[in-house]
């Protein structure tokens, strides 16, 4: 058998493990060489040309849960914005909740006992379960104990040049196996995501919500009620009187609206309650 001269040799295409969803997935194990791993990058090449017309956020987050991160079984995509302040932060892309919750969270600040809003400050990723959300952080507990979904929750942050951003966050009805695939998948959604947050606020003038109505967390009436009188500097007993309830009732207001801020004590609560617009 004739042996094939260099130049032969040189022609010949190199042997590359391609990732593919149907195929088995790399794993850390798996890999002996980073050249051995190679991903197929069709699908975030696809997202990258259709966010290179500056699409609404409508159309961001239909193509991240049906294209980029369909065959992972995602649900839900969230992007949001920090605005110049670097505090408040707006809801620019949604797919997968409906439309009172797109009001009711459409715009948060980086305080918020919120997954989101912590991993914009923290600058590290979370997932959680449904479940966990909803026990560790009341303010999301309406959104998140009626979402159908048995997977996890990321909550990821957007960066560029080391500064926050915003951040995303990705709903899977099903468990999800952290491999190389993945991880690619969700650095490509970062970066790219950054760059259409970054263009879409500069040529806007400035992140916008996707929804101009704003509708007020879950707080009943009484509550409102019990906070404005918390600002005139009211006691429990002076704020009873004052609406006819007893004051056991009237600390159970209290306490529940701490728990749905996330802060304990008076002077916390009504912080809270003034940052978030209550």
């Amino acid at each position: 058998m004739s042996r094939r001269s260099p130049a032969s040799a040189a022609e010949s295409p190199r042997r590359v493990r391609v990732i593919s969803v149907g195929a088995d997935e790399a794993r850390l194990g798996d890999i002996a060489r980073p050249e051995d791993f190679a991903l197929d990058g069709t699908p975030l090449i696809s997202y990258l040309w259709m966010l290179s017309d500056i699409p609404d956020g409508d159309a961001v987050g239909f193509a991240i849960c049906r294209g980029l991160f369909a065959p992972f079984g995602a649900d839900l995509a969230l992007v949001y914005a920090a605005r110049p302040d670097g505090h408040t932060l707006d809801l620019v892309a949604s797919y997968g909740m409906g439309r009172r919750e797109n009001a009711v969270y459409a715009r948060v600040t980086a305080d918020m006992h919120l997954p989101g809003a912590e991993t914009f400050r923290i600058g590290t990723e979370k997932w959680l379960t449904r479940e966990q959300v909803a026990d560790t952080y009341p303010l999301a507990a309406p959104f998140f104990r009626s979402f159908p979904t048995s997977g996890e929750m990321a909550f990821l942050p957007l960066r560029h040049r080391g500064a926050p951003v915003g951040f995303v966050v990705l709903g899977f009805s099903d468990p999800v196996e952290h491999t190389w695939h993945l991880r690619a998948m969700l650095d490509g959604l970062l970066s790219a995501t950054v760059m259409w947050v970054l263009a879409s606020s500069a040529l806007r003038g400035t992140a916008n919500s996707n929804l101009t109505e704003v509708v007020p967390l879950e707080i009943t009436a009484r509550q409102r009620e019990v906070l404005v009188l918390m600002r005139d500097e009211r006691s429990n007993r002076e704020i009873a009187e004052e609406l006819g309830y007893s004051v056991a009732t009237i600390k159970a207001d209290i306490t529940a609206l701490g728990q749905l801020l996330g802060a304990s004590g008076r002077v916390k609560i009504l912080d809270k309650a003034r940052r978030a617009g209550i």
